[in-house]
């Protein structure tokens, strides 16, 4: 099947002259013209190329890569516009700042002689893996853990991590979520996926146990897992091969699980809890029925989404948003982490809006299984300028969430 793309214009000349030098280099091209369209036919947007203009009539590009996070899309983005090299360079990272995949600016008046060059930075980009590839690597355990520290916002303390995913191939070396979990969901290797993830999880959380380290750890779980034939069963067998506390376990579910049949869901999300998992809602306030979710779900933990965190200190309405979801969660009796803090600025104003709870880049990156146990040894010595004996610094840094 021939790679496609999609080339968003309303300039119906360029729509015809962007497909015409795509398809000579192999590519099934679309055309759209405006916002609207791909609000109307989002099947447009499973592409392998996005070739986007930036005047786009009552919109403009930042509204189209604003969509295309909303989406979590994972083609890259080439900006073709007549704008300004200053206006090019702020929506590439407006972009970036999303995670999205921007491959540059092209002027239209450049557009016969430079889209051949993008197109052959495309080419040689390693091939995106396949469903094959992607099943014999969960088969041969090739699937590791990135583990992103939380920590208390009150006393700095650490509490856990969660539990992130990466591939580590043979030959492409480390390949990140964003490159494979697209092709899980599409293929039904999400669940298979997620097992390999709780098994992993549990033989760390039982290392750091081993070592009298009284840390929890988070994971996230997938609508289908949930939904999974004998799933109870087969979490019970897995369980019983690791000594560990499942008080200290905390599956994390987007806020689309269970919507379709929220009586199901519940009875699951129940037997979790009576085995001793807590439950989070992750991705707070960006997807589908939330409040609905809130009461009739047995959730113990709000996690606040970083598109809020990450503008508290910059947008009033984001700050707004983001505090609320705080005191809501402490009416509701329940913990409050807030992901995706960038910045001293952010941690200072969740800490005292009492969000119990924090992880993001200024705190840490994701870190392997080797480099968090380097990183926590780091924080312990610092630790020890403050608390002098042994029972006292465990009891003061390994602070743990609010029962």
């Amino acid at each position: 099947m021939p790679p496609s793309a999609l080339v968003i214009d309303d300039d119906v000349d360029i729509q015809l002259l962007g497909k015409m030098l795509l398809s000579r280099h192999g590519f099934d091209v679309a055309t759209a013209g405006c916002l609207g369209e791909l609000a109307r036919k989002p099947a447009l947007l499973n592409t392998n190329l996005i070739v986007l203009d930036f005047g786009l009539g009552d919109f403009t590009g930042l509204d189209i890569l604003d969509y295309l996070y909303d989406l979590k899309m994972n083609a890259p983005i080439l900006l073709l516009s007549s704008c300004s090299d200053e206006t090019a360079a702020h929506a590439i990272a407006e972009g970036k700042s999303k995670g999205l995949k921007m491959l540059g600016f092209l002027p239209k008046a450049k557009l016969m002689t430079g889209l051949s060059a993008f197109i052959e930075q495309i080419e040689s980009s390693p091939k995106p893996p396949s469903v094959g590839e992607l099943a014999q690597a969960i088969k041969q355990q090739h699937i590791c853990l990135a583990l992103q520290p939380k920590v208390s916002l009150a006393t700095g303390a650490v509490v856990g991590a969660e539990a992130l995913v990466r591939w580590e191939d043979p030959t492409r070396g480390t390949i990140y979520p964003d490159n494979f979990i697209p092709l899980a969901e599409r293929s039904g290797l999400m669940v298979p996926l997620t097992w390999c993830i709780l098994e992993l999880s549990f033989a760390q959380l039982a290392a750091w146990h081993a070592r009298g380290l009284p840390l929890s750890i988070a994971i996230n779980v997938p609508a289908e897992f949930i939904k999974a034939e004998k799933m109870l069963s087969m979490f019970d067998t897995l369980c019983s091969q690791y000594p560990i506390d499942m008080t200290n376990v905390t599956l994390e579910l987007t806020e689309s699980v269970g919507v379709e049949c929220l009586g199901y869901a519940r009875h699951v999300l129940d037997e979790l809890r009576k085995r001793g998992c807590k439950l989070a809602l992750d991705d707070f306030g960006t997807g589908y029925s939330s409040l609905t979710q809130l009461y009739r779900l047995p959730f113990d933990e709000l996690k606040i989404d970083r598109s809020f965190v990450s503008l508290i200190d910059s947008e009033p309405s984001a700050q707004a948003i983001t505090l609320s979801i705080v005191e809501l969660g402490a009416r509701l009796g329940m913990s409050v982490v807030a992901e995706g803090i960038e910045s001293a600025e952010q941690q200072a104003l969740l800490a005292k809006a009492h969000c119990p709870i924090g992880q993001g880049y200024f705190i840490s990156r994701p870190l392997s299984s080797v480099q968090f146990d380097g990183w926590l040894d780091h924080q312990m010595t610092i630790a020890k300028r403050a608390y002098s004996t042994p029972t006292i610094l465990l009891a003061k840094y390994f602070q743990r969430y609010p029962e």
